[in-house]
């Protein structure tokens, strides 16, 4: 459980003890409204295939396109970005997660980079990864003999 911090002024201590200085450590980790402001802990991705593609989607609640980025070398998938807080809100509660995260993903086939589409629409991250021919299942005609 995160811990609560009084903003009340008649119970505030003098600017300068040792309580301000616990207040400005705990505004530095958790941020100035309460929330946890450092990193995402996580962002839900699933990922399936079919014969010719690698689907993967991410929920990115609140992001734009501008807020993420995409990245795919050897065999790897990275997905990362920052979500930042609404400005000038003064919250009672906010269980929201904001800050930087970043999702790194192994593919479990080769896909062709160049050719990698995606979407961010209605806060779900859809990419779309061809598989490269190789990695391609192929279908075996059987000769009667």
């Amino acid at each position: 459980m995160l811990p609560m911090l009084s903003r009340n002024a008649m119970l505030a201590p003098s600017a300068s003890g040792p309580i301000h200085r616990l207040d400005s450590f705990f505004d530095r980790v958790f941020g100035e409204d309460g929330s946890f402001g450092l990193a995402w802990d996580n962002v839900p991705v699933s990922m399936w295939e079919d014969d010719d593609r690698i689907h993967v989607e991410a929920d990115l609640p609140g992001m734009t396109e501008n807020d993420v980025e995409i990245t795919v070398h050897n065999g790897m998938l990275s997905i990362r970005g920052e979500r930042k807080p609404e400005g000038g809100r003064n919250y009672f509660y906010n269980g929201r997660s904001y800050g930087r995260f970043e999702r790194v993903i192994t593919l479990p086939e080769a896909v062709n980079a160049d050719d990698v589409q995606g979407t961010l629409k209605d806060g779900v991250l859809r990419l779309t990864l061809p598989k490269r021919p190789e990695a391609r299942p192929k279908k075996i005609t059987l000769r009667t003999t």
